[in-house]
This record gives structure tokens, C-alpha cells and sequence, in this order.
């Protein structure tokens, strides 16, 4: 009985450190897709960007803003990641990063700078208002983004 406790705490443990592991990774920014302005796939990850919110497919700037958030990522060596163990529609959430010539900046950020996502203050806790721009003041801001 005790072999058989000692194994299963070995396994949980194991389990355990391999997740947190997980939670933060990098990629080159040739191996990032863009699915949408707020969600990329990223070292086979789907990831939901935290705290922004941007136009779905439908609006008028929806693909503008795929191609442009595709744009400003090709533009950086890398793209990293830090989850915050959190899923949602099966992608993971997570803050991601670019880097160029060991300088990195705040994708979500970004794309708030460029017109294409709002703040989505219930989510960000308000970080990415300062960045809205009048552009992106005009797109849609989902409910649950407004608390």
C-alpha cells in the first residue's frame, strides 16, 4: 500500500511540474498563425490574448486587422508567450510578446496601438485603456468586457 501511495504521489508530482513548465514558451515569428486579431496559434498552442477584445469576423475590420496583427508579428524574431491557466472555446489564455534584437514589447499592446483591439478591462484589470486609440474607441466592446 505504501509502494502504491509513494507511486501515485511520484505521478501527481510529475504531472504537476510538467504543466508549470507549460505555461510560458517562445517561438520564432515564422511559426505563428493569426487566427483572428485576438487569438494566435503559437508553438501549437491556441492562444486567446488576455485583456483585449477585438472585432469579430464580419466587421469591417476584421480582416484589416488579421493581416495587420500577422504584419506587426512578422516584424519581431519571436513571439513568447505566459499562460494564465485559463481555456476558453479550447484556447488557452495567455499574455504574449514580441521580441526583435533582444527588445520586447506587449503583443496585446500592440494591436490595441494599431486601431485593431479594445481594453477589455474585466480581463486586462484597465492596462490597455491608455492605448485605445479613437479607431479603436469605435469598435465593439463585448458585455462581459465592461464590468
Amino acid at each position: 500500500m505504501k509502494k502504491l501511495l509513494a507511486i501515485i504521489t511520484l505521478f501527481v508530482f510529475f504531472c504537476l511540474t510538467q504543466i508549470s513548465f507549460a505555461d510560458e514558451f517562445s517561438c520564432s515569428s515564422a511559426k505563428i498563425n493569426v487566427i483572428d486579431a485576438d487569438t494566435i496559434d503559437v508553438c501549437n498552442h491556441r492562444i486567446r490574448l488576455n485583456g483585449i477584445s477585438a472585432a469579430e469576423r464580419g466587421h469591417n475590420t476584421y480582416s484589416i486587422c488579421k493581416i495587420l496583427v500577422k504584419d506587426i508579428i512578422n516584424s519581431y524574431e519571436s513571439v513568447s508567450c505566459v499562460l494564465n491557466g485559463k481555456k476558453t472555446y479550447n484556447r488557452e489564455v495567455g499574455t504574449c510578446f514580441v521580441t526583435k534584437d533582444n527588445i520586447t514589447f506587449n503583443l496585446q499592446e500592440l494591436i490595441v496601438k494599431n486601431d485593431c483591439a479594445r481594453d477589455c478591462k474585466s480581463y486586462s484589470g484597465g492596462i490597455y485603456g491608455p492605448f485605445e486609440t479613437k479607431k479603436s474607441k469605435k469598435l465593439p466592446l463585448p458585455g462581459y468586457c465592461m464590468n
